[in-house]
């Protein structure tokens, strides 16, 4: 069992010895994604992802997609001071779905962290497991962060958990 210390909850964390941690572009040679191959090369599933940043409506250029697939790859990678990939990390620190900003589960963390952890934030919204918090009027709520700047507030969405218990992270 792991207790996550410095994130405000207590959650019962099962690690398993192995665990898949295969992500769908681990693979992948990035380099030779291109904005004319992207969807013969990846999984249907990022085409979507991907397909808002495309020229005409997006400014995604080659090198630009390509980043963003090494991004996306990263951040199913495993941290070697961790040993667990930043996207798990942030998925651990909201698994008891309550709404929260980084700053508030992660206090102790370095801003660069939180920065990163943001980035990964993003993609966990492209992914449907967050969303961000908005009232009624579809405006973001956000609270003061650690560093007194605004900061939003993120909703952990059910399938969160699924990849969590999909991985062993989690009991079900």
């Amino acid at each position: 069992m792991l207790l996550i210390l410095g994130t405000g909850l207590c959650t019962k964390v099962v690690i398993a010895a192995t665990y898949d941690m295969s992500h769908l572009i681990k693979d992948l040679d990035v380099t030779t994604v291109t904005l004319e191959n992207y969807s013969q090369l990846l999984p249907s599933i990022i085409c979507k992802q991907v397909k808002i940043f495309l020229p005409p409506s997006g400014s995604f250029d080659n090198g630009c997609l390509q980043r963003y697939l090494k991004n996306m790859r990263d951040y199913e990678e495993e941290d070697a001071n961790s040993s667990m990939t930043l996207a798990n990390r942030l998925r651990i620190a909201f698994a008891n779905m309550q709404p929260d900003t980084i700053c508030g589960r992660f206090p102790q963390a370095e801003l660069s962290l939180k920065r990163r952890l943001r980035c990964v934030a993003e993609y966990l919204i492209r992914a449907k497991e967050f969303d961000k918090l908005k009232d009624d009027e579809g405006v973001l709520i956000k609270r003061r962060g650690a560093i007194g700047k605004m900061v939003c507030v993120y909703q952990p969405l059910p399938k969160l958990l699924e990849s969590l218990v999909k991985q062993n992270l989690v009991q079900p």
